[in-house]
């Protein structure tokens, strides 16, 4: 059997993309395995971070025309006509040419759409675009509708969904009526900690945190987050105008994560309440950047709206840190 584990997009993604290295990595730590396993990568950047790696991998990226044409896949009348004079996708070419027996997605991809004949596995990392619906990230560009209709035919045609946690099994079950025995639960194994046990020996954190120059007076709050308004970057900030109006300037709250569309928001309520003694903003970090401020810091802060699963809780128990969880997720269960 000749498996292909579907990798998407790149490092630049953040937690989610490493999430699913982290898991695509551990396919090829299997012994025993009477398998072929090969990676399937989409993007070139994932190709140079792996090149230290030695893990075989195919790349499928499609050029402007397949893109436009994986588009018109997606409206019914077109996928019918290709279906009648049997032209198929390119991704599903991709598979065949390969000779892949079973694809593993390790996140809902619409790629899943186009395996027909082919068996696969999918992960689903959460189910927020229905509990969490007043956000934009899962509004904008038909997000919510276009997650609807990828899930559903998940569910569908899946030989096994993988969820991250038993709430997620839960919601998996009601909202999409799947059966149980169909759903797996696998934890997230964040990838920070494999790269540090990889380069402690080498690499100089300490140097490496020194070159942020923090005030070494100050106890550091990390929040290591996307500026996705999920997130909640404002309660952080609230917490800052509180410390302020009480003249409390021992802590400093350190953000750092693309931007995800509430970036300008945030930085805008940090000038506008004149917070910068209390609040640092990074953008994207280096792994060695971000474990250097996991070591040094005094605790780190995960005020989401979503969860439970959420990267940095992990990667906290490992850096042995106080992790400050705001419950917002466990209050609704």
């Amino acid at each position: 059997m000749k498996i292909g584990i579907y990798l998407e997009g790149s490092p630049e993604m953040g937690g989610g993309f490493f999430q699913s290295l982290k898991a695509s990595l551990l396919f090829f730590d299997i012994k025993n395995y009477n398998s072929q396993i090969e990676l399937i990568i989409t993007e070139n950047k994932t190709r140079e971070y792996l090149l230290k790696t030695q893990i075989k991998n195919k790349l499928f990226k499609l050029s402007k025309i397949s893109a436009y044409t994986s588009q018109l896949f997606e409206i019914n009348s077109f996928h019918d006509f290709f279906n009648k004079v049997k032209i198929n996708h390119p991704f599903y070419n991709f598979i065949k040419k390969n000779n892949y027996d079973l694809i593993v997605f390790l996140g809902p991809s619409p790629m899943s759409k186009f395996c027909k004949d082919i068996g696969f596995i999918s992960n689903i990392w959460d189910l927020d675009h229905k509990k969490n619906s007043q956000f934009p990230e899962h509004n904008l560009n038909n997000n919510y509708e276009n997650k609807e209709k990828l899930f559903k035919e998940i569910v569908t045609r899946a030989f096994k969904i993988v969820v991250p946690h038993h709430s997620n099994k839960i919601d998996l079950i009601n909202f999409y009526k799947t059966t149980e025995d169909k759903i797996n639960i696998q934890n997230f194994i964040p990838m920070l900690p494999t790269i540090y046990k990889e380069k402690s020996k080498n690499t100089d954190y300490n140097s490496i945190y020194d070159k942020f120059k923090l005030p070494k007076e100050k106890k550091i709050i990390f929040y290591p987050a996307q500026f996705w308004a999920h997130k909640n970057h404002k309660y952080i900030i609230d917490v800052a105008k509180i410390l302020k109006t009480k003249k409390n300037d021992k802590y400093l709250f350190i953000f750092c994560g693309g931007n995800k569309g509430n970036f300008i928001y945030v930085k805008d309520l940090i000038l506008k309440n004149q917070l910068t003694d209390y609040l640092k903003i990074f953008t994207f970090l280096s792994d060695d950047e971000v474990i250097s401020l996991y070591k040094n810091c005094n605790a780190v802060v995960m005020p989401t709206f979503c969860g439970p699963t959420n990267l940095p809780i992990y990667e906290s128990f490992f850096f042995k840190k106080l992790i400050l969880f705001l419950g917002l997720y466990l209050i609704k269960r």
